[in-house]
């Protein structure tokens, strides 16, 4: 007795017009708004937890090791929004034309370095702001600074260049997650998966 297969049908595909681009700004922006969120509430709980990058030094003159908590944080927080921005871009998108599975994903992914790209620059902006109105205020506080050590100071040269790296880290690891997320969207779309296999238990409609 043959086996019996299933066929599971990809998503119905639209034609592309003349001059009419792949990529589709609707869910582009809609994942990049997720992504930013995600990424703001984050960081507001690890400012909540003590995970912010703050001074260098503490107001001993110790040198404050929060830079390099903060850089773990900063990763886990890039690649937890960029990979929800990705994936709700790749998976919104429509399927332009009868492509190639390769040239689907490929443009699923691209969407989803996209979400990324916007993502980060308009964080990147909302953090060079904060990072101006923060020394402004340092620089008006009349409290009595400590003098740090040499010593301390080397140590604050290096932890800069750990929190420089952890930035850079976070923001290529962001770019993984968003085309891996992405191409995981627009599968689940063509295979039609169920929502509830990718939403928690509480979202759920009851």
């Amino acid at each position: 007795m043959a086996k019996s297969t299933t066929i599971v049908k990809p998503a119905s595909t639209l034609n592309l017009s003349s001059g009419q681009s792949y990529i589709e700004w609707g869910s582009v922006w809609a994942g990049a708004t997720i992504a930013i969120a995600t990424t703001t509430t984050l960081m507001q709980f690890g400012t909540a937890a003590g995970l912010a990058a703050g001074k260098p030094f503490l107001d001993s003159g110790a040198v404050s090791w929060n830079v390099l908590a903060a850089g773990l944080w900063a990763i886990i927080a890039v690649f937890v929004s960029s990979a929800a921005g990705g994936y709700i871009a790749g998976r919104m998108r429509s399927r332009l034309n009868d492509a190639t599975e390769h040239e689907v994903e490929f443009r699923d992914g691209v969407h989803g370095l996209v979400v990324w790209g916007i993502s980060t620059v308009i964080v990147a902006i909302l953090l060079t702001i904060f990072a101006y109105l923060t020394a402004v205020s340092a620089l008006t506080q009349d409290a009595q600074q400590v003098e740090p050590s040499a010593e301390a100071l080397r140590i604050a040269g290096n932890m800069s260049v750990i929190s420089a790296f952890s930035t850079a880290a976070a923001a290529t690891i962001g770019a993984g997650a968003a085309w891996w997320s992405a191409t995981m969207g627009g599968q689940h779309r063509d295979e039609n998966v169920d929502h509830n296999l990718v939403v928690p238990a509480f979202m759920r409609r009851r």
